[in-house]
C-alpha cells in the first residue's frame, strides 16, 4: 500500500492517481514530494455546461468509452489508448478523427490529446496542442495526465464533448 502525499488516502501499490483527491502518486525513490503537480480533479467537476444526448455510463458495456459530440456519439473500445485529433497530411489519421465534425474549424490539432486506460481509470493528456485542452472549464497543462470521471466535459480548442465510460 502507498499513501497519498496530499490527503493521506491509502492506495494499492502501482496506482498513478489518488482515488480520493486525484493527486498524482508516483514519485522517484528517495523523493518526499511528487515530481509532477496535480489538479485537484474534484474542483474541476463543480460546474458543467454541455448537454448532449447519448449513452450514459449505465448503457455502456465494460471497457467502452463514449464520446458525446454535438449531435453525435462515438463508442471506443478494444485499445488501451486513443489519440484524438484531426486528419493530417498524407492521410495521417488519429484514432479519433474529428475532421468530419468540424475539428479543424474549431481548433483541434492533428494530435491534440490522448485518452489512456490505466487499470480502471481513464486519463486525459494534452499532447502540446496549439489551442489547448480543458477539463470542466479548466485548462490542462501539456503532457500532464489528469484522471477523468464519467460525465466530464472536455473541450479541445473550441470543440466541446462529454465523456462517459465503464472500465
Amino acid at each position: 500500500m502507498i499513501q497519498c502525499p496530499t490527503c493521506r488516502q491509502r492506495e494499492t501499490e502501482g496506482e498513478l492517481f489518488c482515488s480520493n483527491c486525484g493527486a498524482y502518486l508516483w514519485q522517484p525513490p528517495g523523493e518526499d514530494k511528487p515530481t509532477l503537480g496535480f489538479i485537484c480533479t474534484s474542483k474541476l467537476r463543480e460546474t458543467t455546461h454541455i448537454t448532449a444526448s447519448g449513452p450514459s455510463t449505465a448503457d455502456l458495456k465494460t471497457g467502452q468509452i463514449a464520446l458525446l459530440l454535438p449531435g453525435q456519439s462515438l463508442i471506443l473500445e478494444g485499445k488501451s489508448q486513443y489519440v484524438i485529433g484531426r486528419e493530417g497530411l498524407e492521410n495521417e489519421l488519429p484514432d479519433v478523427n474529428l475532421s468530419a465534425y468540424g475539428g479543424r474549424e474549431k481548433g483541434v490539432s492533428r494530435k491534440h490529446a490522448l485518452l489512456r486506460v490505466d487499470r480502471r481509470q481513464l486519463l486525459l493528456i494534452d499532447l502540446g496542442s496549439s489551442n489547448g485542452t480543458w477539463l470542466n472549464g479548466t485548462q490542462l497543462t501539456a503532457n500532464e495526465p489528469v484522471r477523468l470521471e464519467s460525465g466530464d466535459e472536455i473541450r479541445l480548442g473550441k470543440f466541446p464533448l462529454r465523456i462517459h465510460f465503464n472500465l
